[in-house]
């Protein structure tokens, strides 16, 4: 966004801000809204100093308005651990995301995809901190949480990637072809697993794999998230021909009909 854009876009904010806190009073959700979309506006500026109070106003009138724990207090909290994480004030990012995970898990579910993207969050300020541990545990969370979703329970025959990418690193100098593993790449099928995320978090383990040295590993997760990536890809190309192909059957099938309705048209005619 250009400088003179970005300057009438937040005027029009701030004007916005002013008639709803005028019109709807100081704590409605709408002012809560505007308050957000102002702090995003701020946040894409590198403004964080100005943005953070604006997203904690609105987190205040969020919990007061729909409860501590409803979903869209805990997306409010996101964006502001997202305002944290850009001035490095990772204990409150923690803090935040933390309680956005727990609320996520609470009214949503554990297979919600706002889990897996809070964990990967939160695994992402952990790594800033040097904590890989802590971050290394979050996406194994994710990881065999998703593989559950697409191919069951846990168990010695049925292992989550993390656990095959671990083996393999294991094993790399006993064994130089490895267990093979091509299942993996279908995990972009699961209904209920959000597939960015899973392949985001197959990337950043891997990443972490290889920054402790543990080549074999990070080389199985990355080469599972570009198969992951492109079949994905390929399903859309799927879907986007799909459509057109209908598109142009239902445009046939409209012609056979007004030619059929010519015809009527023309018999009767000729009688």
């Amino acid at each position: 966004m250009g400088c003179n854009k970005y300057k009438e876009a937040a005027n029009l904010l701030n004007d916005a801000l002013a008639i709803r806190e005028k019109t709807l009073g100081e704590n409605h959700p709408a002012v809560a809204a505007t308050l957000n979309n102002l702090a995003v506006l701020y946040g894409k500026r590198g403004k964080y100093k100005d943005a953070e109070p604006l997203c904690k106003r609105a987190l205040e009138i969020r919990e007061n308005v729909l409860g501590k724990n409803h979903p869209d207090v805990a997306k409010q909290l996101n964006n502001l651990a997202l305002l944290c994480q850009n001035q490095t004030k990772y204990e409150e990012v923690e803090m935040y995301y933390q309680r956005a995970l727990e609320i996520y898990e609470m009214k949503l579910g554990p297979d919600d995809p706002n889990v897996a993207k809070t964990k990967n969050n939160l695994a992402s300020c952990y790594l800033k901190q040097g904590k890989y541990k802590e971050a290394e545990i979050l996406y194994k969370q994710v990881l065999t949480r998703a593989h559950e979703r697409e191919f069951g329970a846990i168990n010695g025959e049925n292992k989550p990637i993390w656990q095959v990418a671990e083996e393999r690193e294991e094993n790399k100098s006993k064994n130089r072809e490895n267990t093979p593993y091509g299942e993996y790449g279908g995990w972009h099928k699961a209904a209920k697993v959000d597939s960015p995320t899973v392949t985001t978090t197959l990337k950043n383990l891997g990443a972490l794999y290889r920054r402790q040295g543990k080549y074999e590993a990070a080389d199985t997760l990355e080469d599972c998230a570009l198969r992951s990536k492109k079949e994905a890809l390929d399903l859309v190309k799927q879907s986007k021909v799909a459509k057109i192909l209908g598109v142009s059957d239902e445009n046939r099938r409209q012609r056979m009909k007004d030619s059929d309705s010519y015809d009527e048209e023309g018999k009767r005619s000729q009688k």
